[in-house]
C-alpha cells in the first residue's frame, strides 16, 4: 500500500499543526487550553488512523477520495445539527434570575414554525416563564440570550450572564408538563445547589397549575 495524500489526512495534519501552534501554556485559561489541546488532538490522530484504515482497504486512489470527502461531509452535518440554536430574547431588566420554557401547553403558540429549523428567536414574558405548545424533544439544543435591547448575554457587552439549569417535570392535575430552565444573574454567575432545583419546580408547580389546568 502506497500512503498518498486525501482530504482526511491533510485537514488531521493541519488540526495537529494548528493546535499545537496556537496552545499558549501560559495562558489564562490554561487548564481549559490543557483540555482543548487533548480533544484536538485526539480528533487529529484519530482522523489519521480513520484514513490509513480507509487507504489500506480501498484499492483505488479515486474511491479513497470519494469516501473520505463523504465521510467529512457527513460529520460536518452531524456536527453542524447538533449545533441548531435557539435565541431567547428576555427582559433587560429580570425581575426573576430563571428563564424557563414549559413545553406541551395546550392552545399556546408553537416556538417556531419552521420545519426542521436551524434556528429561532422567541421572546420570553417579562416573568421569565415562557409556556408553549411545542413538545419537549423538538426544541433546538442549543442556547443564546439575547435582551430585549438586542444585548447579548455572557459577553462584555452585558453585565448578565447566564448558565443551563435544570430540565424536569411537574405534574397538574394528572397531567405532566416538561420544563427546561437557564439561570441567570448579574456580575457574578452562576452558583447553585439541588436545593434550588427544587426550590424552582415546586414554585413552578404552584405558580401555574392553575393557568395550566384551570378548575372546571
Amino acid at each position: 500500500m502506497k500512503y498518498r495524500p486525501t482530504p482526511l489526512n491533510i485537514l488531521s495534519t493541519i488540526l495537529i499543526g494548528w493546535t499545537l501552534w496556537t496552545y499558549n501554556p501560559k495562558s489564562e485559561t490554561m487548564g481549559w487550553g490543557e483540555f482543548a489541546v487533548i480533544v484536538f488532538i485526539g480528533f487529529g490522530v484519530l482522523g489519521l488512523i480513520i484514513d490509513f484504515g480507509i487507504q489500506r482497504i480501498s484499492k483505488s486512489y479515486f474511491k479513497t477520495i470519494g469516501t473520505e470527502i463523504i465521510l467529512i461531509f457527513v460529520v460536518g452535518l452531524i456536527y453542524s445539527y447538533s449545533q441548531r440554536t435557539k435565541t431567547l430574547i428576555i427582559s433587560d431588566s429580570p425581575t426573576s434570575n430563571y428563564i424557563v420554557t414549559v413545553y406541551g401547553v395546550n392552545e399556546k403558540p408553537k416556538l417556531t414554525d419552521k420545519f426542521l429549523p436551524w434556528s429561532y428567536e422567541v421572546k420570553v414574558p417579562a416573568n421569565g416563564i415562557l409556556l408553549t405548545s411545542s413538545a419537549f424533544w423538538t426544541d433546538l439544543p442549543e442556547t443564546k440570550m439575547v435582551s430585549y435591547s438586542g444585548t447579548e448575554l455572557n459577553t462584555d457587552e452585558s453585565d448578565w450572564g447566564w448558565i443551563r439549569f435544570s430540565e424536569d417535570e411537574f405534574d397538574c392535575n394528572g397531567q405532566t408538563f416538561k420544563y427546561r430552565s437557564w439561570m441567570i444573574n448579574k456580575e457574578f454567575c452562576c452558583g447553585y445547589s439541588n436545593k434550588d432545583v427544587d426550590s424552582l419546580k415546586v414554585r413552578l408547580q404552584r405558580q401555574l397549575c392553575d393557568e395550566l389546568m384551570p378548575s372546571r
